[in-house]
């Protein structure tokens, strides 16, 4: 099962924390982003297409030298605050890496992304963490949309901002 049908079968799921509100939420906030950094939604989308793979990349990696709960960890942290969350994602290459290669995909320059990543990051920490399970579920009980993001299918095509772009079309 994919990444989008992860999301909403975990919304159909009353025992997760995903909800339509939640995922609307979610939406409205990198619109507003958009807006305030005078990004165009396309701009945005490849965005966070390029921003989710590296997170993928970074997430993927703790998950296999720390844990899952190290992984789920940092969902946490960076739901709350995307700012702190970023050294413990990204060492200095790879962010450099990663403004380069937002910039080259999505048109915008380095300024301008550098002052959307600690915006966007709490949205994709929020977004993969509305699979948890909702309170009092055992800390064993995995997150299905952090599972498919992390592992998909094996083909690469996990992509959070034609994600995002399915479920805003979808809301």
């Amino acid at each position: 099962m994919g990444l989008f049908d992860q999301v909403m079968s975990a919304i159909a799921d009353p025992k997760r924390q995903a909800s339509a509100k939640q995922m609307t939420e979610i939406l409205g906030s990198a619109k507003q982003i958009s807006q305030q950094n005078n990004a165009s939604s396309d701009n945005m989308q490849q965005a966070m297409s390029v921003i989710g793979g590296f997170v993928r990349s970074s997430l993927k990696e703790k998950r296999q030298t720390q844990g899952d709960s190290a992984a789920q960890a940092l969902l946490e942290e960076g739901s709350a605050n995307g700012a702190s969350v970023i050294p413990k994602l990204f060492n200095n290459s790879q962010l450099t890496e990663m403004v380069s290669a937002v910039t080259q995909k999505s048109g915008l320059n380095a300024n301008q992304v550098q002052g959307i990543l600690p915006m966007v990051l709490p949205l994709v920490m929020r977004f993969l963490s509305s699979g948890n399970a909702k309170g009092g579920a055992p800390a064993t009980d995995n997150n299905p949309i952090l599972t498919a993001f992390l592992d998909g299918d094996g083909d690469g095509d996990v992509d959070m901002g034609d994600v995002l772009g399915m479920a805003g079309k979808f809301m």
